[in-house]
């Protein structure tokens, strides 16, 4: 008796959707979809165009595996190594946290900045900045990418986040102007007037809303990167005390913070020198970043 026919790519892909529905995920073909091009290393066009064809059984063996990973809970970034974010592929292990679409608006408004200073500055004077907490780096790395006239410092309590972050820095091409230093923001080591930018999304998230968070959050990202103290402002507060000394008169702080938290951080950030404080909303409405021009 001949042995069954292997199934096809696309009845694979089927099976993945049906299962990942059933567990809950909220885009089960888009899901299955991802993770077979990762099993197989096939873009969008080569993965339609193998859907008729079987899939080899160690690679059926590889996309079922990864389809129970999801279904447990561990989240799509972590199985495929990465995440995009500003159109550009960072990766992400659990020791980072994985970048949100809502932090892109930290981007465009530090984009803003970084062009309206580079016209107030010769071509040849170096502008820099700094990223604290950067995580993965995909905050730092994409504005060094986007600007190539400026200097980068990452800035970590954590050394395993770093070395995810020299990674993408050497994927992005912008290695030579990055420097990662494992550091914790509260005592951050910056010179003082060294930076025209600094940006953070640092830990804002308050030990009494960890009711509110994601049970797959929970589990599978950093809690260290989520959780700050004094009503989730600790961080937020530290990486405004380190912007007021390392800024130069002039310079601009942009900080994410949680949508409960705008109040609370434009009045941090007037009290301790800013001006032009301002904060703006994410795509839900949500009071998401404050940014503020540091006086003195």
């Amino acid at each position: 008796m001949l042995p069954p026919p292997l199934p096809s790519l696309d009845t694979l892909i089927q099976q993945a959707a049906a299962r990942l529905r059933a567990a809950g995920d909220d885009s089960p073909h888009i899901c299955a979809r991802a993770l077979a091009q990762a099993v197989t290393g096939l873009e969008r066009t080569g993965l339609i165009l193998a859907g008729p064809r079987p899939l080899a059984p160690e690679l059926a063996a590889r996309l079922d595996d990864a389809v129970a990973r999801r279904c447990a809970g561990e989240p799509l970034a972590h199985i495929l190594g990465q995440r995009e974010f500003f159109g550009r592929d960072f990766a992400v292990t659990p020791d980072t946290l994985i970048p949100r679409p809502e932090t892109e608006l930290l981007v465009e408004l530090a984009l803003q900045h970084m062009r309206e200073t580079e016209t107030r500055h010769p071509a040849s004077a170096p502008l820099r900045l700094a990223d604290l907490g950067a995580g993965s780096g995909c905050i730092g790395i994409t504005l060094l990418a986007e600007r190539p006239r400026w200097l980068g410092l990452l800035l970590d309590i954590s050394p395993a986040a770093l070395a995810v972050a020299r990674r993408n820095g050497g994927t992005h091409g912008v290695a030579r102007r990055l420097r990662c230093l494992v550091a914790d923001m509260a005592h951050a080591p910056l010179a003082p007037r060294s930076l025209h930018l600094l940006v953070s999304n640092p830990p804002y998230i308050a030990h009494a809303e960890r009711p509110e968070v994601m049970e797959d959050v929970l589990r599978h990202e950093p809690h260290a990167a989520l959780f700050s103290p004094d009503d989730g402002l600790a961080h937020l507060r530290a990486a405004c005390r380190a912007a007021a000394e390392a800024l130069v008169p002039g310079g601009h702080l942009l900080l994410e913070h949680g949508w409960r938290q705008g109040p609370a951080v434009r009045d941090i950030l007037t009290s301790s020198g800013f001006d032009d404080v301002t904060t703006h909303t994410d795509l839900a409405g949500h009071e998401r970043c404050t940014q503020g021009r540091l006086l003195r």
